[in-house]
């Protein structure tokens, strides 16, 4: 009788147990079905107050911190932002690092992201997790599978009208025309150690006869005319700078900077260069090997989400790249959005750039910068 009475209490014991785990394989299946009512299945989870260590440019920290503020207190996290000036910076740091990454998300220009990918720094794009993938445009999605864009800058060529009227010089109108004897010691344009040196290179090369393939034609120029250069830039800084003391009138620039320079008291003008104006598209990549994955791919997502792409071009000044996204009317006079203005925006074969980019610079630094 004993040995029975034992016998229906671990039955009864075995039963309550299964009962129990049934339970729990329902809640968690939960958030999943949350899902389908427009709640992603992370909602939920909490990272135990983990830091997230964020890798970008100096000047947008604020902005980023910014963005970041709902996804803190969504996840339960704090985003640390490791400010660096330049990608090049930036790239060579995660490099150094590549055994044991003190960074999560490398925020890069697309050009830079692709070197880094070739060198195994960075995770390939959960889709279960990022899935705002198919929301972007075509020119944010990267073909292998790395870290998509969040953010897109133009390069054109902006001027100080007041300036050029005094001078009583014609507006410029292509990056060819930057080199004439009329312009001399008016132009700032980017070292083709930059991420727009390369493209302003093959940009002309294609519009005087040559190709990505053979950039002689707008090399040449270059060598030519680099007396009448007097600043080849490398960070956005040194060209504020020359505008605003007169050192630079005209240059072939970002357009998110066009709102300072005015403010500033300068008679900005954007010109869409003949040869087409191009996009420095900033990228959002996973580090490989590092301390947060889970939570890296899920702030991928985040800053790629409708949501925050609405808030990208006030918060940074930055064009969204996700077809969804809004803006206000008054950031469209300055920065790319909606289909017409990204479909304009001329693309490079960033994989040719980044295998032919060291030998562009070489020949550049022997030839054209130096005086």
């Amino acid at each position: 009788m004993k040995s029975k009475r034992i016998f229906t209490l671990m039955l009864a014991l075995v039963m309550t147990l299964s009962l129990a785990a049934c339970g729990g394989s329902k809640q968690e299946e939960a958030p999943a079905d949350n899902a389908g009512n427009g709640e992603a299945a992370g909602d939920t989870q909490d990272f135990g107050g983990a830091e997230l260590v964020v890798a970008t440019w100096g000047w947008a920290e604020a902005g980023l911190k910014t963005l970041a503020a709902d996804f803190e207190s969504k996840y339960n996290c704090t985003i640390v932002v490791d400010p660096t000036s330049g990608n090049g910076d930036r790239l060579n740091k995660l490099m150094a690092e590549q055994n044991d990454p003190t960074a999560d998300v490398a925020l890069l220009t697309k050009s830079f992201a692709q070197t880094g990918n070739e060198a195994g720094l960075f995770e390939k794009i959960d889709t279960s997790i990022v899935t705002s993938i198919g929301d972007l445009y075509d020119i944010a999605v990267n073909a292998d599978g790395y870290g998509p864009c969040y953010s897109l800058c133009r390069y054109g060529i902006m001027y100080n009208a007041d300036a050029l009227e005094k001078a009583g010089l014609p507006a410029p109108t292509s990056y060819e025309g930057l080199f004439d004897d009329q312009y001399a010691h008016m132009v700032a344009l980017p070292d083709m150690t930059s991420t727009a040196g390369p493209y302003m290179l093959v940009a002309m090369a294609e519009a005087m006869g040559g190709s990505q393939e053979d950039v002689t034609p707008a090399m040449e120029l270059m060598q030519e005319k680099k007396d009448n250069i007097d600043l080849w830039y490398s960070t956005s800084s040194d060209v504020v700078n020359a505008f605003t003391t007169g050192e630079a009138n005209i240059a072939v620039f970002m357009d998110i900077n066009m709102p300072s320079l005015t403010d500033s008291g300068l008679n900005m003008v954007w010109v869409d260069a003949a040869e087409g104006s191009f996009s420095a598209p900033a990228t959002a990549n996973v580090v490989k090997n590092c301390k947060n994955p889970e939570l890296a791919q899920l702030f991928v997502e985040y800053l790629i989400s409708k949501d925050t792409q609405d808030k990208i071009a006030e918060v940074m000044n930055e064009a969204p790249v996700n077809k969804n996204a809004t803006m206000d009317d008054s950031l469209k006079t300055y920065l790319a959005f909606g289909d017409e203005s990204m479909n304009a925006l001329k693309e490079f074969d960033e994989a040719y750039i980044t295998a032919n980019k060291e030998a562009w610079i070489d020949t550049f630094q022997r030839t054209v910068a130096v005086q």
